[in-house]
């Protein structure tokens, strides 16, 4: 009897002490890998045709991981609500292009989009910014660009 009552403890302990290890050790969500989840943004050409904005952009690493790009933008002037060249960027307005979307041209990497409602007689400041597919990771952002008229 005192055996089993042993052989029985022996045997508890052996389980908690199973099932406790089980518990140990560092417990996180996994990281996206940086050179194999990132991309970076780079406008190669940036053209203005009246109310028009034709962007050219290089898209460098993961360019599969581009989910949504955004153009930015601020108009640039004396009034209210406009920005101003040596300011501070605040873009007032946005336009937002999805992958699914046919205005989405991404091939390869390179990335064309455009914007039609700007005012022609108006200078703007713009940038791009874009939307990794993984939650976790920030926006991607060009440089700061002024058109001219």
């Amino acid at each position: 009897m005192k055996r089993s009552l042993a052989a029985l403890a022996a045997l508890l302990l052996l389980v908690q002490a199973a099932l406790s290890g089980c518990a140990l050790g560092k417990k996180e969500w996994p990281q996206p890998q940086q050179s194999e989840d990132t991309f970076t943004l780079e406008i190669m050409a940036a053209e203005r045709t009246d109310t028009c904005l034709l962007l050219t952009i290089a898209v460098g690493g993961a360019a599969r991981r581009l989910y949504r790009a955004s153009i930015q933008y601020e108009i640039v002037g004396g009034g209210d609500g406009e920005g101003c060249v040596g300011c501070p960027f605040v873009p007032r307005d946005a336009v937002h292009f999805t992958r699914n979307q046919g205005a989405f041209d991404l091939v390869g990497n390179t990335l064309k989009l455009s914007l039609c409602t700007l005012e022609p007689d108006k200078q703007y400041r713009f940038r791009v910014a874009g939307k990794n597919d993984l939650p976790a990771l920030p926006l991607t952002y060009t440089d700061v660009f002024v058109t001219t008229q």
